[in-house]
Formats: C-alpha cells, sequence, structure tokens
C-alpha cells in the first residue's frame, strides 16, 4: 500500500488558501490517486475532470500546486498535454523505482520466510537433525542437534489460514468446526480465480475476520463484481487481496424496499399553495373574458 504524504504545514500554506478547499479537496484525491497508481505525481486529465471541475483544476494551477505542459521545473517530470503534474511531489513521496524495489525486497522476504517454514515442515516429518554416528548398543546418536524452542506467540509471522469464526446462536460449535480454515472465505477465493483475478491471499487474523463478515454481510457476488472494477481501473495489475479488502469491508448491505412511503394529510402549506393557484387562474380566466 503506497501513501500520499503532505507536511503539517499544508493546511495554512498561501498556496492553499489562494486555492481554496474545493480545490484542495481535488488535490488530496488526486494525490492519494497519483500514489496507488505509482505515477509520480502524474494526474491525467480524464481522472482531474472525474474527482473535480475545471474551475478547481485552474485553482490549483493558479496557485502553483498544480504544474500543465509548458512548465519549466526541474523537479517534475516531462508532461504532455494530457496530464497535470503535482507540484514537488516527489519530494515528499517515494517515486515509482523506490516503490517497486520496496516491493520486490518484501516478496523476496515472504519468499524466504515461505522457504525456511517448508524446510522446517519438512525436518518436522523426517524427525530431528542429528550429528555424528548412532551408537547400536544404545541405539542413540552421538551428537544430537537441541530440541528446538518454540516460537513466542507474538513473534509468530502471520498465517494465510484464518482461525475458525466464533459460536453463535445461528453457528453452533459443530458448524464452527467445518468451517475452519478458509471456510467461508473460499467462495471468494475461487469467484476471484474464475473471474481471471489471482492474487495472494495472506492476512492477519483480525483482516480474516473482516473479509468473512463483509461476505456475510453483502455475499460474495457483492465482492467479486466491486473487486473486478477495481482490478479494472488499477494501472498496475494487483498482487494480493489486501488491495481490495479496504473498498470490501466499507461495503453495507442495501436496506430491503419496504414500498412507496405513506402520503399523510396535505399540510397547510399546500393548502395555502392551492388557494393560491386557483386564485391565479381565476384572475386568468377573468382577464381572458374581459
Amino acid at each position: 500500500m503506497a501513501w500520499f504524504k503532505i507536511d503539517d504545514g499544508f493546511h495554512c500554506h498561501p498556496k492553499v488558501f489562494a486555492a481554496g478547499t474545493p480545490a484542495v479537496g481535488l488535490y488530496v484525491r488526486c494525490g492519494s490517486w497519483a500514489a496507488q497508481q505509482v505515477t509520480d505525481g502524474i494526474v491525467p486529465k480524464h481522472v482531474a475532470k472525474m474527482y473535480g471541475t475545471p474551475r478547481m483544476i485552474k485553482a490549483l494551477i493558479d496557485a502553483g500546486l498544480w504544474h500543465q505542459k509548458g512548465h519549466n521545473c526541474d523537479s517534475c517530470p516531462e508532461l504532455d498535454a494530457n496530464s497535470y503534474a503535482i507540484h514537488q511531489y516527489l519530494e515528499r513521496n517515494p517515486s515509482r523505482v523506490e516503490t517497486e524495489l520496496a516491493r520486490k525486497s518484501k516478496s523476496e522476504r515472504q519468499q524466504r520466510w515461505r522457504e525456511g517454514k517448508r524446510k522446517q515442515q519438512v525436518n518436522e516429518e523426517d524427525g530431528p537433525a542429528v550429528d555424528g554416528d548412532v551408537d547400536a548398543s544404545t541405539g542413540r546418536h552421538g551428537d544430537a542437534a537441541p530440541v528446538p524452542t518454540p516460537p513466542v506467540p507474538s513473534q509468530v509471522p502471520p498465517t494465510e489460514v484464518p482461525p475458525p469464526p466464533p459460536p453463535s446462536e445461528t453457528q453452533p460449535g459443530a458448524v464452527v468446526v467445518q468451517l475452519s480454515g478458509r471456510g467461508e472465505v473460499q467462495p471468494l477465493i475461487e469467484a476471484m480465480a474464475a473471474r481471471g483475478m489471482n492474487v495472494s491471499w495472506s492476512f492477519t487474523a483480525a483482516e480474516w475476520i473482516e473479509l468473512r463478515d463483509a461476505i456475510r454481510r453483502v455475499g460474495v457476488p457483492t465482492l467479486v463484481d466491486h473487486a473486478a472494477r477495481a482490478w479494472q481501473a488499477a494501472k498496475t495489475q494487483p498482487y494480493s487481496a489486501k488491495y481490495f479488502l479496504r473498498g470490501w469491508t466499507g461495503l453495507q448491505e442495501q436496506p430491503a424496499y419496504t414500498g412507496p412511503r405513506p402520503v399523510g394529510a396535505p399540510s397547510k402549506t399546500s393548502e395555502y399553495l392551492e388557494d393560491m393557484a386557483a386564485i391565479a387562474e381565476e384572475l386568468r380566466q377573468k382577464k381572458g373574458t374581459a
């Protein structure tokens, strides 16, 4: 996850006062978009028009918070006629190269951890590693390796297998046992793969619970449709399901339709307006016959 950063003096900067609050809202939204898509502070015109009005865009350019083609600045990349550049973006935010290197380093760390975990499981299945020959008279090894100390629970890395959901009135303990593992999340994983969205499903225990609650709240089809829209809008292909988690947890169940609202008795204001309309019609008719 990338972040769009501004300093703590941004709120009272002269350029911010010059641009005005509505334009600053556009500045923040497009800055967040640029950080997510890793564009080095470049905002396409169609994205700016999607989030703001031409007046807001002009206010940002006039205030010097955005630049357009023809602006000469060493800190701004070369611009074309279809985009804007956020002023001094790369002085406060990482570049595309830095972000990709950080992601690659994180991916390599995760791969090393997985390989170490697999080796540990293989060693546990084959028995403890030992050094030296076996004494035939006693059946003991010469120099046995010390038994590894179990890791402290707080130091155990996150797992891809969520904890079982707690029992409730509608979910008895017997059913909970059957839903352990990926359980209720598995249909979502399969539906995402069927739509061509193959991502990593690595979450913390709390995040698995949030995802499970979202499935119960709005259903798998709604989550998949939301992910498909985000997938198409992303400039770079998401590699982890965490990319969609914030949007999924924000989805709410649509209220059931209960029919039209009952119409109450007409108010005094309605009766007054009807009387005035009748008088106006009567005056028009008299004027027409005069």
